[in-house]
């Protein structure tokens, strides 16, 4: 029997027009996206998709940029996703207890910029 694991990148995996086309190609991915700009209260989908790099690097976008991309991704696979297990590199770890249903979207992504905005202000 095969055994798959999904690991899930940290900080330093963005790129400008990253989701991008989950957004444009399946609607539970706009639906995510546009919970995510509520939950966040700015539109993290503009930054992700059209931004600058020096945009990106912002330790308060980067973080629910990556979560958002990662989580996103693993949901658009649906039956697809079936790990034995997952595990991420720091930041990864969030995106591993929601795409595992240990943690709610909404719930993941609000401790994911509660730690952002306390890692930009320690920087």
């Amino acid at each position: 029997m095969t055994k798959k694991a999904y690991v899930f990148p940290g900080q330093g995996a963005q790129f400008v027009g990253m989701g991008k086309d989950l957004y444009e190609n399946y609607p539970v991915a706009k639906t995510m996206f546009g919970k995510a700009d509520d939950i966040l209260g700015f539109r993290i989908t503009d930054l992700m998709f059209a931004g600058t790099d020096e945009d990106l690097k912002q330790t308060k976008v980067t973080q629910p940029a990556i979560f958002l991309h990662s989580v996103i991704l693993a949901k658009v696979l649906g039956d697809s996703f079936t790990p034995n297990a997952v595990a991420g590199h720091s930041l990864g770890e969030f995106s591993a207890l929601v795409a595992a249903g240990a943690l709610s979207f909404e719930d993941g992504l609000v401790l994911v910029s509660k730690r952002a905005l306390a890692m930009q202000k320690a920087c």
